[in-house]
């Protein structure tokens, strides 16, 4: 089971969340003044507020969503982080929906020593044509 004490176990919580329909727990794996983008082409939402509806969209899917770290770098306190992702689910017509993409997160360590994530980019193989 994940939890905020690394940037590996923060990942698996949030995976745990999402899969469970959990938005409370998926929420707690955020950083305060997060930026999350919701899709390509769309300006980022900012903060928790609007991180929580752009979560439940993705959760009212009933997701189940995979991850796989790629590539991590470290500074101290902060790590830049890709990770391909896939999601698949139902679509709001009842039709199952499959997506996902190569995403790029960065993580900060909080005062207490527990991680949270500041700023994800799901889409980011698809902002660079990747």
């Amino acid at each position: 089971m994940g939890s905020h004490n690394s940037v590996t176990e923060l990942n698996e919580l949030f995976v745990e969340a999402m899969n469970a329909g959990d938005l409370d727990l998926a929420v707690s794996c955020w950083d305060e003044n997060t930026v999350f983008q919701t899709a390509p082409g769309t300006e980022p939402v900012r903060g928790l507020p609007a991180l929580r509806e752009a979560l439940q969209q993705f959760i009212d899917t009933k997701p189940h969503l995979t991850i796989e770290e790629l590539h991590r770098v470290e500074a101290g306190d902060v790590a830049l982080v890709a990770l391909r992702w896939h999601l698949t689910g139902t679509g709001p017509d009842g039709e199952p929906i499959e997506m996902g993409a190569v995403d790029s997160n960065v993580f900060c360590r909080q005062a207490d020593g527990t991680w949270r994530i500041r700023i994800d980019n799901p889409f980011h193989s698809q902002h660079i044509g990747f």
